[in-house]
């Protein structure tokens, strides 16, 4: 079991190596700061696995519902797998090893004595494109706020129907068929005799 959280590094490590040239290119300064938070997500990972072997996990803190300045965060696209598009095929073959490990036996039970985890992987696995396993996905009261119940979220209005668009009307009668126009090598004014 101490092994995952070396298995789960050494992958991120790869997917960091993968990502190299296109940091090093420099064609967006996404890519830099995706490649900057896998090393994060790495390292946070590591210090609450080491945490959890220890059994010195913190115990889950309730948050008051209160509002708070918080500093801007780095702006990451909103769509899921941006990361695993805008890359090649070795960045999607890490997250293939990534996905595989989160399906590892032992991560259900890691998961379930340290959710903390869940925060480290979650957005991870939005920006590889991963399916989450069951024990990584939120419950949907945690989703609308939790137990402070600070955040509701609204209900979608249902979506009215299109309207049926008319039908196209015939084109043949508005486009009247005409004789062709000659060609400017074509010369249709003199006779030729036949041959």
């Amino acid at each position: 079991m101490e092994t995952l959280a070396t298995l789960l590094t050494a992958v991120l490590k790869g997917m960091r190596l993968a990502l190299g040239p296109y940091v090093n290119a420099a064609q967006t300064p996404v890519l830099r700061l995706a490649y900057d938070r896998i090393a994060r997500v790495a390292t946070r990972f590591q210090a609450l696995f080491t945490r959890w072997q220890t059994n010195t996990l913190p115990t889950p803190r309730t948050r008051p519902a209160q509002s708070r300045q918080r500093a801007p965060k780095p702006y990451f696209p909103a769509g899921h797998a941006w990361l695993a598009g805008s890359t090649d095929h070795h960045v999607r073959g890490r997250a293939s090893q990534l996905e595989h490990l989160l399906n590892h036996p032992d991560m259900p039970e890691f998961l379930a004595a340290a959710p903390q985890a869940g925060r480290i992987l979650r957005p991870l696995c939005h920006m590889l494109g991963i399916t989450m396993p069951a024990t990584l996905l939120l419950s949907p009261r945690a989703r609308a706020g939790g137990a402070g119940g600070g955040l509701t979220l609204p209900r979608p209005r249902p979506r009215q129907p299109n309207p049926p668009k008319p039908k196209l009307p015939a084109l043949l009668p508005l486009y009247p068929q005409r004789r062709p126009r000659p060609l400017p090598f074509m010369n249709f004014s003199k006779k030729t005799p036949p041959i």
